[in-house]
């Protein structure tokens, strides 16, 4: 039965979707921010979740004025 559960990427903390037992998972997902392959126990599918705010702040950027 699939199942979902949200999480960080152990290696850049990213926040993540993982998605358990879904068509397209597989036991060694790559994590969509930093690209390095997560650890799983269970056939996984990781998707970045944008439907939080992050732990960490973005960097402000500047928008040139015409």
């Amino acid at each position: 039965m699939p199942s979902a559960w949200f999480g960080p990427c152990p290696h850049c903390n990213a926040s993540l979707s993982y998605l358990e037992g879904v068509t397209g998972s597989n036991m060694s997902p790559k994590c969509p921010s930093c690209h390095a392959v997560v650890p799983v126990s269970r056939a996984t599918f990781l998707s970045a979740d944008h439907s939080r705010l992050s732990l960490t702040p973005k960097a402000r950027t500047r928008v040139k004025s015409q």
